[in-house]
């Protein structure tokens, strides 16, 4: 077998290997990116999940706190709900709405924070992916060049061009009258 032919066949079978292998690296980064994106969801879900829990605990902190303030009061003689515990009362359930606002603005912010960088893993692998078929593809046409070039008769073989090589025919060469 010719040795020009074993080139062009080593570089061919090269080239699909390298194409094969740039491609299947830009579709496995395009997985881990939807992957990512998984995991971000089930990341923030489980925050707001948590939030919802230490709301519920808080709630019912709250409400025995309530319960031991008006045993207490109705314990002194004094009526329940009336005059300072009253007070005490109304400010530990505003304390209460407060934090819960602030735990559920913060949950709400890391949530989506975390749903971004999702996105934003998905972008990225379907960019890898697509940088992953192009560089496959310039692989195929590098080697289509190469193979070209190999396969095609050098001009001083043929004899067919005059001059210095160019494969432009030149006027002293006789190439124009």
């Amino acid at each position: 077998m010719d040795p020009v032919t074993i080139m062009l066949g080593i570089t061919a079978a090269t080239s699909l290997m390298s194409a094969s292998a740039q491609t299947r690296a830009g579709k496995l980064a395009a997985e881990q990116g939807r992957m990512g994106a998984e995991d971000a969801e089930l990341s923030a879900r489980t925050n707001e999940l948590a939030a919802t829990q230490r709301e519920t605990e808080r709630k019912q902190q709250l409400a025995s706190e309530l319960a031991t303030a008006n045993a207490q009061a109705g314990a002194s003689g004094i009526r329940a709900f009336e005059g300072s515990p009253l007070t005490i009362l109304q400010q530990s359930i505003e304390n209460e709405e407060t934090a819960t606002e602030r735990d559920m603005f913060n949950t709400r912010i890391s949530a989506l924070t975390q749903r971004r960088r999702g996105q934003m893993g998905i972008i990225e692998g379907a960019n890898k992916e697509r940088l992953g078929r192009l560089g496959g593809a310039t692989s195929l046409l590098k080697a289509g060049a190469s193979v070209a070039a190999m396969a095609a008769p050098s001009p001083s073989k043929t004899g067919d061009f005059q001059g210095g090589g160019s494969g432009i025919p030149s006027f002293d060469a006789g190439g124009y009258a």
